[in-house]
């Protein structure tokens, strides 16, 4: 009987796979938007394979996916359900009812989207974060299942409903995971924080980065051709009425395209006021004034008939996970993110400008004029670095990240149960280097510095050097005494030997007069390797 049930299993996603695989032909064929000229690319295929064969032959509980923005995840995470659902080996092979595809994020559209894309085999197994309530039913006493996070890195902190509801379901426990053979997937293209915390979890944890396709475009490739350019708040009517003469009316003149901006109530009005004058269609987009598929798509493929530019404002939609098909974006021009003082690197990156990345270089080589997308040059130059740094699951070098982390996440070790906890040993000792002069010592620091020791998001700008008194001592704020430079220097270099990382290393400038003689010392901690 067991076998059989095994059989009908495989029979029924194949099953259901070949149907969702003919109904994206027949909307390819059609040109519906939602079709694709492949159900599942074969990069897809190829990296699914790959991931399976890593649970297959390790005991690995989670394996964590970076990939690009737009890469094509959808696709991956179903291609990764069909293989491990319809594996040869009976005791490898997950039923199809304990393949869940969850997310932390609040957005109807992506259960929608994921339910409407997939075979119809899972899609009673798809929930946002508002639906989350719901899965914990299923979760409980659950075996042999394999639950897929999309977008890991929204919704993940301590204490929210995303981990309350693994927590409550024993998900969280090694030994129970062992025990009942529970498998994890991770996925998101700004999983910085969370890969940090993976990398402890030791022979429990693997990471995989998605392929790349040659055709595929995004923020480097967006950048290095000036297509990504810096953004500037649009609070006033000169600066929407910049906007629009600079980006859209000098760029594309008669070449009418859709135009998308993201703003806020109050300043939605300077934007339609500056349409008006130039004669620009304006739209607004937002949850309070929806513009619906069919009139969007209408707009998009009717772009000709307006003979005029269209403006969309919006406030909440085109960020992560939703999709703007390619034929749409070829009738895209500007795009503009809101401003903001103090960025979010992942916000930045998620927004318009992964939006319109993807499948369409050859478009763009071809001539096909796009952009320009203003976003923070900053957060996407932080992003890239970020994606060249990971090898091995663990994120190398030391480059600057914006983005905040004030709770725990779920993927910290401390709180999964009986995890063993890495706790790398890091200690090397302080440095100090001298200098005959002011100068030699301000050069170093400028020049030389930045490439030893370890520097949380500042610029070095030069030390600051201090004369001591006619006696040759130092008056130290925290003693609130008269200190030799001796006991100074041991009492830096002490506080410097006991960082345990290389997050809060500091460096320290005095001067030392010595027979009259000015001698200029620097103590740092040097820049560890691969950290």
């Amino acid at each position: 009987m067991e076998l059989e049930l095994l059989a009908l299993n495989r029979d029924t996603v194949m099953r259901d796979y070949g149907v969702a695989v003919n109904k994206n032909r027949e909307l390819y064929i059609k040109r519906d938007v939602r079709g694709t000229e492949e159900y599942i690319y074969p990069n897809q295929k190829l990296d699914a394979s790959i991931i399976c064969q890593q649970f297959y032959e390790t005991n690995v509980r989670a394996i964590s996916i970076t990939k690009k923005t737009k890469v094509g995840m959808d696709g991956l995470m179903i291609q990764i359900a069909t293989f491990m659902s319809t594996h040869s080996d009976d005791n490898f092979m997950i039923f199809r009812d304990n393949i869940f595809f969850i997310t932390g994020m609040s957005n109807k559209s992506w259960q929608e989207d994921m339910s409407d894309k997939m075979p119809t085999c899972f899609r009673n197994n798809v929930y946002h974060h508002g639906k989350l309530q719901k899965l914990k039913s299923k979760l409980k006493n659950i075996e042999n299942a394999l639950i897929i996070i999309d977008e890991i890195d929204t919704g993940d902190k301590e204490g929210q409903k995303l981990h309350t509801i693994l927590k409550q379901s024993n998900i969280l426990d090694v030994n129970y995971m062992n025990d009942k053979n529970i498998r994890l997937v991770f996925v998101s293209a700004t999983i910085i924080n969370e890969l940090r915390d993976l990398y402890n979890w030791d022979n429990l944890h693997c990471s995989y980065i998605m392929t790349v396709p040659d055709n595929y475009i995004g923020h480097k490739e967006f950048l290095d051709r000036e297509i990504i350019k810096e953004f500037y708040e649009i609070n006033t009517l000169s600066s929407a009425e910049r906007w629009i003469r600079e980006d859209i009316l000098d760029n594309y003149e008669n070449n009418y395209r859709i135009h998308i901006i993201r703003t806020d109530e109050k300043n939605k009005t300077f934007i339609e006021t500056a349409c008006k004058k130039y004669n620009i269609i304006f739209k607004n987009h937002t949850s309070d004034d929806r513009i619906s598929h069919d009139t969007l798509a209408d707009t998009f493929n009717n772009i000709e008939i307006y003979k005029k530019h269209i403006v969309i404002a919006i406030k909440g939609f085109y960020r992560r996970a939703n999709l703007i098909p390619n034929d749409w974006k070829k009738k895209i021009g500007a795009t503009h993110e809101k401003y903001v003082k103090k960025y979010d690197t992942n916000v930045q990156v998620q927004g318009l400008p992964g939006r319109m990345s993807g499948y369409w270089k050859n478009i763009i080589e071809s001539g096909h004029i796009t952009g320009p997308h203003r976003t923070s040059v900053e957060a996407i130059k932080e992003y890239i670095e970020f994606y060249e740094n990971i090898k091995d699951g663990k994120i190398i070098g030391k480059f600057k990240y914006s983005t905040s982390r004030s709770k725990k996440l779920l993927t910290n070790p401390s709180l999964i149960a009986n995890m063993k906890i890495i706790e790398e040993s890091i200690k090397i000792e302080p440095e100090i280097r001298w200098f005959d002069t002011q100068e030699d010592a301000r050069t170093f620091c400028v020049c030389e510095l930045p490439k030893l020791i370890a520097i949380n998001d500042k610029k070095i700008k030069g030390p600051v050097l201090r004369k001591p008194d006619k006696n040759g001592f130092y008056k130290d704020n925290n003693l609130k005494r008269i200190i030799s430079v001796e006991e100074l220097i041991k009492r830096k270099c002490d506080w410097l030997a006991t960082q345990k990382t290389p997050y809060r290393c500091r460096s320290c400038y005095i001067d030392v007069n010595d027979n009259k003689t000015i001698q200029w010392a620097i103590i740092y901690l040097p820049k560890l390797e691969n950290n």
